[in-house]
Formats: structure tokens, C-alpha cells, sequence
């Protein structure tokens, strides 16, 4: 081999092993923060027994939704009646829901979800508990 041929392999060979020991790095942009919320907004209505209601609000920003069923008041209905709710998307003429929970009434968020910006739904059903169509107060709080 001629040393002009031998030099250029040498060449290549270094600048091969220098692209792999040098390539580029890929960096990830760090997630976003989710915003806590800032505006509350009050559902309130009546439920009839094994009914389904459902309530659409917008999410400005990424952010943390607490949802609070606040109160359930119907004659013969105590108020630590068991409940379903839950958090979704705006689907036809209902509210395609992931992560159901059963709850009873309280003044503390029963459900937490972090949602995109967009319009969501909560969901709130019964799940077999009520005898008389019944009262309710909900509480969404989001960014």
C-alpha cells in the first residue's frame, strides 16, 4: 500500500473514532411544573337515583384539578351516602372517564388529577345508593 493510501485510512479511522467518542448528547427539556389552581367553580343540581350527570369546565394551562363532592341531601339519603365521581373529557352527549372513585361528602378534594389545558368533565353518578332523587354540591377547583 502507498503511504499517501495509508495515511488517508489512518485518517478516516481517527476521525471515525473521534465522531463516536464525541457525538452529540441528547438532552430532555425538564417537565413543566403544574399550576396550581387558581379558579373554583360550583356545580350544583340533583341527581336522580342510578342517574349520571356530568359538568364541563376549561382548563386554561397544565395544571392540578381538585374535584369535591361537598353534599348530597335527599330525604331517607344519609349524608355520608357512598357516591361515584370522576374526572374526564367532554365525549358526545356524556363524559369519557378514566380513574372512578366512590366517595361520601367531605370538604377536602376526594379527587386529584394533573390535565393538559383543554376542556374536561367531571363525572358524578350513583352507584346504586340513592332511593329519592337527591341534592348535590360540587366543587372544581383549576388553573
Amino acid at each position: 500500500m502507498s503511504r499517501c493510501v495509508k495515511a488517508g485510512v489512518a485518517a478516516a479511522l481517527g476521525c471515525a473514532c473521534l465522531g463516536v467518542a464525541c457525538g452529540s448528547q441528547s438532552t430532555s427539556a425538564p417537565s413543566p411544573t403544574p399550576a396550581a389552581p387558581t379558579v373554583t367553580e360550583n356545580w350544583t343540581g340533583t341527581l336522580v337515583p342510578n342517574g349520571t350527570r356530568f359538568y364541563s369546565y376549561n382548563v386554561s394551562q397544565l395544571g392540578t384539578v381538585n374535584i369535591t363532592l361537598v353534599s348530597v341531601a335527599s330525604a331517607g339519603v344519609p349524608s355520608t351516602v357512598t357516591m361515584g365521581l370522576a374526572s374526564g373529557t367532554p365525549a358526545g352527549t356524556g363524559c369519557s372517564t378514566t380513574g372512578d372513585v366512590n366517595v361520601a361528602a367531605g370538604s377536602t378534594p376526594q379527587l386529584s388529577v394533573t390535565l393538559d389545558a383543554g376542556v374536561h368533565c367531571a363525572k358524578f353518578y350513583d352507584i346504586g345508593n340513592l332511593v329519592t332523587p337527591a341534592a348535590f354540591a360540587i366543587t372544581i377547583a383549576h388553573p
